[in-house]
């Protein structure tokens, strides 16, 4: 293992470490990556402003002193997590159901990828409130070969 953590994509017999720079490979390997460097942009700079999303609530979550732990999930749950999901809300609903050009990226998979975890470190449905955004998780998970690899994947315990 290259930085000695996982996970680690062995293409060609080259270990490469990194999982958003493995996402962005396969992705595009199987054409959701954009169709030009434009495209290629907007796709990171939504998946930059989930993983911004998901350290926000990682730091919170993570905090080992109980006091300001509760000090901080006060702001995270009366401005952070709404902040960024009105707004992944609004771009949602203005790309049909996707997070980004209006049609399925790599964003929309890795943000489907993420949620069960964030909804682990935030004890809470973030999406309840947020249809539009449910919609892009819904259209992930109604792709057939996502359905076949869920269906066979192990399954994991929280």
């Amino acid at each position: 293992m290259p930085m000695g953590q996982m996970p680690v994509l062995e293409v060609d017999g080259k270990r490469v470490h990194q999982s958003l720079a493995m996402c962005r490979y396969v992705a595009k390997q199987i054409n959701l990556a954009g169709d030009n460097p434009l495209e290629a942009l907007q796709i990171d700079a939504i998946v930059d402003t989930i993983n911004d999303f998901r350290l926000k609530i990682a730091i919170v979550a993570y905090e080992p002193d109980d006091m300001v732990k509760e000090k901080k999930m006060i702001t995270l749950n009366n401005e952070v997590i709404p902040f960024y999901l009105t707004k992944l809300n609004v771009i949602a609903k203005e790309n049909n159901g996707h997070l980004v050009l209006g049609k399925p990226t790599w964003a929309d998979v890795y943000f489907a990828g993420i949620l069960d975890y964030l909804n682990y470190l935030t004890k809470t449905n973030l999406l309840e409130n947020f249809p539009n955004l449910q919609d892009v998780i819904n259209k992930v998970l109604d792709n057939e070969n996502i359905k076949a690899y869920i269906a066979k994947r192990p399954i994991t315990e929280v």
